[in-house]
Parts: structure tokens; sequence; C-alpha cells
């Protein structure tokens, strides 16, 4: 009689890899959710580069990865099924999982709308960002233009050094999560809000369809419990739901291909 196959073979196997996107703040190496990573046997890698994180997940090769919403997005439009949701994070003032993007100039700017920011400098996080990048794309493809031909668009890393560039004149504008502007409170004074995009997608975890079902629900308990501080960009997780970035992803997919 020949050998019964062992399923587990169809399941990862150790080690098991986590990539994270380090602008997304997960502290996986803080305890207890170190200890519990490290039990499970998933070692991570923490990284700003988000193209190297999209050509792994591209590559199938994480098995659990914590990404920007607008990243899954494009995953899945690009027809990549080998991931799904797992949890998703919340706005820390709402606790819902959207927020509004907003567009924002130095308060003496003259500009009240997109319209009138023709031509000038924006600063965005990266290509990956779902608040900086794929929203003004979003609104400007409804008017038919073009992000990098209506703006000088140039990066500029980090949250509220995005804020601090537009009130420092280094650009004349970006977009920026509603909740990072509300938490520094210098924020209402320097700048004002002529434009927002509303369904904004936070950051998502994601696990290959293949991880084994107990370490998706060890990971996924700790998640629904974790408490961040309130300095995080985002508040706490929930699970995921397609209906959370439903709206997104359809805006996302009426973009040209080639800008994906």
């Amino acid at each position: 009689m020949p050998p019964v196959s062992n399923k587990s073979s169809e399941t990862t196997t150790h080690p098991i890899k986590f990539i994270l996107d380090q602008n997304l703040e997960l502290p996986v190496d803080e305890k207890p959710l170190s200890e519990i990573l490290s039990q499970a046997g998933i070692v991570t890698e923490e990284t700003k580069d988000l193209v190297h994180i999209d050509q792994m997940l591209a590559d199938h090769g994480p098995d659990i990865a914590y990404i920007p919403g607008a990243d899954f997005c494009v995953m899945l439009r690009k027809g990549n099924q080998y991931y799904r949701g797992l949890a998703i994070s919340t706005s820390k003032f709402t606790g819902e999982p959207t927020q509004r993007t907003l567009l924002v100039v130095r308060k003496d700017d003259s500009a009240n709308s997109f319209d009138d920011l023709a031509g000038a400098e924006y600063g965005y996080m990266n290509k990956s960002c779902s608040s900086s990048y794929f929203p003004p794309a979003i609104m400007l493809h409804q008017q038919g233009k073009k992000l990098d031909e209506f703006f000088k668009i140039q990066v500029v890393p980090g949250w509220q050094p995005r804020v601090d560039a537009v009130v420092s004149k280094a650009i004349r504008a970006t977009m920026i999560l509603e909740d990072v502007w509300k938490t520094t409170p210098k924020n209402a004074q320097n700048t004002k809000i002529i434009g927002q995009y509303e369904l904004c997608p936070p950051a998502i975890l994601v696990v290959h369809k293949k991880l084994d079902e107990k370490i998706c629900k060890t990971l996924l308990d700790y998640l629904l419990t974790w408490q961040p501080e309130w300095k995080n960009v985002y508040g706490a997780f929930r699970p995921y739901y397609f209906a959370d970035v439903e709206t997104f992803y359809h805006d996302l997919s009426e973009l040209p291909e080639n800008f994906l």
C-alpha cells in the first residue's frame, strides 16, 4: 500500500516570513508580540523599501505582510490572489477602517482647491502610499488629469514631516491622513484644508492563503487585543473585510494600468 500523503506539505513550513512596512509602526520587536511571533516560528523583516516589499509579494515569498491598504488593492487589481486580508487597522479617532486624507497648504496660501495648484510642488511619501499618492491621482483622474503632469511631484518621507515641509515652503501641498493632521494641534494653526478624499484605506495585515489556520488565529487574536500608543499613525485592529476597501478598490481600478 502506498504511503498516505502528508497534508502538512500543502501548508506553509518554517521559517515563516513576515515582512512589514516600517512606516506603519507595528512593534514586532516588543513583547508580547515578539514572543508570540518567535513561538510560532515567524521571522520578521522591517523595511521602508516598498519596491522590495511589492516584488517579494509578487513572487509570493512572504507568508505574512503588513502593508498599506493601497498596496493590497493594487495586488488584487494585478491578479495576485495568493494572499488574503486578516486584520485591518482603524482610525484612532473614529474606530472605523477608513479615514479621510486631506489636501493641505500653508494657512497663508492663496489656493482654495486642486485647480489652484497646477504646476505646484507636491510631496508624497512613496508610490505605495494610500493617503498621499493614490488619492490625488484618483481625484485628478476624475477630472481627466494626470498626477505627474498636474503637479511637480517629489518624495517627502514620513507623515508629519510632509506637513512640516508645506509649512517651511519646501513643497506647496501634500495629502495627509486626517488622524495625523489632528494629532499635532499646530497643524490647524499653520495649514488649511482645501480638498479631501473620503474613504482612504488604512494598513492591512495580509497572510498567504496556505498559511496554517492556527497561526492565523493566534496572530489575529493578539492583534484584536493590541492597544497601540496614541502617537501611532493608526488605531486598533479589526478583522478585515473586502467591504472596507471596496470603494477605494473601485476608484483605484479606474486609473490607467501603467500607473499601478
